[in-house]
């Protein structure tokens, strides 16, 4: 028994924020309907694309969930989610702030159709504020929040959607708590994230530990100085060495034992103090090294280590082999889908494979279905325009 079985979500999200959060709650058991417009959720479009509507972000956020095209755009759109509301316990979107109003679909309107209905709100700024009807993407967020790593050329963005994957955490995580408080109140409630603050604090454990103490001289060590990755003879591999013994280890590993009488690398404040230096004297030992030398070196002194992979080495990485973890699939419309299984485990098992990522509206009959609909009532809904199913032959 999944934890969310009996749960059902409304889905109205596109991109990857609110869809990764709807994702892990459908690998934990709830039943999503995604309500995507007729031409279909823009994260369709982004990444490696197999076939039409099927892009490597689709299938990754969207897998296991029941599309349902209805365009919001038109009344009759608006009156067929509105249907839909009293059969969901969560309704989840990131419009901009006041689009759902407009739409007669705002808080009140929701609460009317269901008045212990949990409300999650994902928004680039907040519902309130001087940005707050601002467009919000996961550059412009990361620009926004600090995220950003700076270097001598300047500001360098993430190689990934961080801040948009970041804010999806945080909203599954903080809808699954309103519905656990709906269980016990019987009252539903509103739960709004915004990207910005989810990235900022995101990163104040670590990027911004200097604003932690305002009037302290103390500062916190670069992150990314410390654990830059060390190139070795033939790779690269990162080492992390913050107690003694594992300083100690590192020394005796790269053949390099004055470190250990050097006053400037005596404890680990005075080491990050004087990294430049460490790593002076440090990086021509490694670089001697094979990574396969270097890695049975650092095993042996007790030094923790991880080998510096690209994407194509995943699928062969031991652990996610033993694991299972990363798996084939064969889709319907994309072929051959490679897939990670659920992160989260539930007394020691976890979702399988069997769900897919839906064609736009390939639920849409269905869905209607089980909100009560007649069959006459769908079929004036698709005449209207107002719903959207795909073709038999698509």
């Amino acid at each position: 028994m999944l934890p969310l079985k009996g749960i059902t979500v409304i889905d109205l999200t596109s991109v990857v924020a609110g869809p990764l959060a709807t994702q892990i709650m459908a690998q934990q058991g709830a039943r999503v309907w995604k309500v995507e417009p007729p031409e279909g959720d823009r994260a369709r479009l982004l990444g490696a694309v197999a076939a039409p509507g099927f892009s490597s972000a689709h299938v990754a956020l969207n897998a296991g969930k029941q599309s349902v095209a209805i365009d919001l755009a038109r009344a009759e759109g608006q009156a067929l989610l509105r249907r839909l509301v009293p059969h969901a316990d969560l309704l989840i979107h990131n419009f901009r702030p006041g689009v759902m109003g407009r739409l007669g679909l705002g808080t009140d309107a929701l609460h009317a159709l269901r008045a212990d209905l949990v409300i999650a709100r994902i928004s680039g700024f907040g519902q309130e504020g001087p940005m707050a009807g601002a467009r919000a993407y996961d550059p412009i967020v990361q620009a926004e929040s600090g995220m950003v790593s700076w270097g001598e050329d300047g500001p360098v963005l993430a190689p990934q959607w961080i801040c948009d994957k970041t804010a999806g955490l945080y909203a599954a995580q903080a809808a699954t708590a309103a519905l656990v408080a709906r269980e016990r109140s019987g009252k539903g409630a509103v739960v709004d994230i915004s990207m910005l603050e989810a990235a900022v604090a995101y990163g104040w454990i670590d990027l911004h530990g200097d604003q932690a103490f305002p009037d302290s001289p103390s500062r916190m060590p670069n992150i990314a100085a410390v654990y830059r990755p060390w190139a070795t003879a033939d790779g690269w591999v990162v080492v992390v060495m913050l107690s003694q013994s594992e300083f100690e280890g590192w020394a005796r590993a790269i053949d390099a034992p004055e470190l250990l009488a050097d006053p400037r690398f005596a404890d680990m404040t005075a080491r990050f103090l004087n990294w430049d230096d460490l790593r002076a004297i440090s990086a021509p030992r490694i670089a001697a090294l094979t990574t396969e030398k270097a890695v049975a070196r650092l095993v042996a002194e007790g030094v923790p280590y991880g080998v510096a992979n690209r994407s194509g080495a995943l699928p062969g990485h031991a652990q996610l082999v033993h694991d299972d973890f990363v798996a084939l699939t064969d889709h319907p419309q994309a072929g051959t889908v490679r897939r990670t299984r659920a992160v989260a485990r539930f007394d020691g098992a976890r979702p399988g494979l069997d769900a897919h990522a839906p064609r736009v509206g390939e639920h849409s009959r269905a869905v209607l279905a089980d909100a009560g609909l007649d069959p006459d009532e769908i079929a004036a809904a698709f005449q209207t325009g107002a719903v959207h199913a795909p073709q038999e032959t698509d």
